[in-house]
């Protein structure tokens, strides 16, 4: 006994099972044509079922490959990264009597590594402060503060601050002149974020 023959839809061209009344896709019911019959159809509905067939089987094909490239660039390129906010160099200007800071989650045992220097006026000294998150909120509203690490009063010193723990830790960097003194600082830094990760 010969298999139940499929039929195609000639509004969408799906498959249609056999003994479907309907297109299952479009719910077509009065187009639906036997698959072996497709060829008898007149010309002008032949070549849009074909079409049709076509276009289906493109959309696929190019779903297909769409899927696999984002896959397959997300393989080769690995996992996003993004710059650590402890990574940096630059000028820093502060206004007198001002501060400014560098701020980033370090994960515990993990350390910081740079240096600065007080590039104009030359030779002033500022005062450099590392605080964790809860002592950088104190000393930001003018609250007695705790330093993690420093250097006060110096034109340039190397930065060197292991986190003792995981969190927020702040590099403050101040003008330790008063706001009528009109001396601003120009500070040249550079910060690394080292992992203390050893590997082998």
């Amino acid at each position: 006994m010969p298999e139940p023959a499929w039929s195609a839809c000639q509004l969408c061209g799906g498959p249609v099972p056999p003994g479907a009344a309907r297109c299952p896709s479009c719910l077509e019911a009065r187009r639906v044509v036997p698959t072996g019959d497709i060829g008898r159809l007149p010309r002008r509905e032949r070549r849009w079922m074909r079409l049709v067939q076509l276009t289906r089987v493109l959309v696929v094909a190019g779903v297909a490959i769409g899927i696999t490239f984002e896959i397959g660039s997300a393989v080769l390129t690995g996992q996003p990264t993004y710059p650590d906010p402890l990574t940096t160099q630059g000028t820093l200007v502060l206004g007198p009597g001002n501060f400014t800071y560098l701020a980033g989650w370090i994960t515990g045992e993990d350390y910081i590594n740079g240096n600065y220097t007080v590039v104009a006026p030359v030779g002033v000294p500022i005062d450099f402060a590392v605080y964790n998150s809860t002592e950088f909120t104190a000393f930001e509203t003018h609250q007695p503060a705790t330093t993690i690490a420093g250097a006060p009063q110096q034109a340039s010193a190397r930065i060197l601050f292991s986190a003792p723990y995981t969190d927020e830790f702040y590099l403050v960097f101040s003008n330790p002149y008063p706001v009528g003194s009109g001396i601003t600082v120009h500070i040249y830094e550079v910060t690394n974020y080292q992992t203390n990760i050893v590997i082998g």
